[in-house]
C-alpha cells in the first residue's frame, strides 16, 4: 500500500478552507475526487495545515494511501492535467508508510503580507491586506520580537477549549520591501486563526492606536476580549512545513 507525499501550492480566494465540507469547495475535496477518479478507489488525503477559507498556501504537503500502485513521472502528468488552474503540484513522492502530513511535521512557517500604501491597488485585494495609514515598521518588529519564546496565546486564536493553548514560537519577524510588509512566523503547531489575530494586534500597535505594553500584557496574561481585529485571510500564507 504505497504512502504519496505531495507538496502543493493553492489560491486560496475560491477555496472554503482545506479541510472537506459538505457542498463546499474545499482543497480536500478537490484533490480527493481527482484522486479517486485516476485510482478508482475511495481516496482520503492528509494535510500539513488545515488552512482557512480565503489562505493560500505556497508549499502545503498532503499524504494518502492507495491500494493501487502507480507510476510516479505518469501520476505527476496525470494530475497536473487534471488539476484546477487554482491548485498546482510541486513535487510527488512515494515515502514510508509511517510518514504523516501533520503529525510527521517538525514546523511550519506561515507568510502574511500587507501592503501599505496611499495608493490602494485594485490587483492586491486578494493577494495582501491594503492598509492606506502609515505603519510603524519599528514598532511592529517590537511586536513581534515579544511573541518569541513559549507563550499561552489564548488571546490570540479562534478558541477551542479541548486544545492546549501553549505555544513556543521558533521565530518571528518583519520584513519591509518597498511598501509591502512580510511577516513570517514559524512554530511546531498554531491555533486556529492565530496568526491573523497576531498580525491583526501588531497592526494597532504598528498604527498607534494601541501601547505595545498592552500588546505584551496580552500575552502575559488572560483577558476576556480580544487585543485587536482578525486580520483579513488573504493576506496569509502556508509557506513551509518542515520534516
Amino acid at each position: 500500500m504505497p504512502n504519496w507525499k505531495l507538496t502543493i501550492s493553492y489560491f486560496g480566494k475560491d477555496f472554503y478552507g482545506f479541510q472537506k465540507q459538505k457542498d463546499k469547495r474545499t482543497v480536500q475535496g478537490v484533490l480527493e475526487n481527482i484522486l479517486k477518479d485516476i485510482f478508482q478507489e475511495d481516496i482520503r488525503i492528509i494535510g500539513a495545515g488545515r488552512t482557512d477559507r480565503g489562505v493560500h498556501a505556497i508549499n502545503q504537503v498532503v499524504n494518502f494511501k492507495t491500494e493501487k500502485d502507480f507510476h510516479i513521472e505518469k501520476l505527476k502528468y496525470v494530475l497536473n492535467s487534471l488539476l484546477p488552474r487554482d491548485i498546482t503540484l510541486k513535487d510527488l513522492e512515494i515515502v514510508g508508510d509511517d510518514f504523516h502530513a501533520r503529525y510527521s511535521a517538525k514546523n511550519k512557517t506561515y507568510m502574511y503580507i500587507i501592503y501599505n500604501s496611499k495608493n490602494i491597488s485594485p490587483f492586491l485585494w486578494d493577494f495582501t491586506w491594503q492598509i492606506s495609514k502609515s505603519l510603524n515598521v519599528d514598532l511592529l518588529m517590537r511586536s513581534a520580537e515579544l511573541i518569541l519564546g513559549e507563550h499561552d496565546f489564548i488571546n490570540f486564536c479562534s478558541l477551542d477549549e479541548k486544545k492546549n493553548t501553549i505555544i513556543k514560537i521558533e521565530s518571528a519577524y518583519w520584513e519591509k520591501k518597498g511598501e509591502f510588509l512580510f511577516f513570517f512566523i514559524t512554530a511546531s503547531h498554531f491555533l486556529r486563526k492565530m496568526v491573523r489575530f497576531l498580525v491583526g494586534g501588531m497592526v494597532e500597535v504598528g498604527l498607534e492606536k494601541k501601547d505595545i505594553e498592552e500588546w505584551k500584557l496580552y500575552l502575559e496574561k488572560k483577558f476576556d476580549k480580544r487585543f485587536g481585529k482578525c486580520a483579513p485571510s488573504e493576506g496569509l500564507y502556508l509557506l513551509n512545513v518542515k520534516y
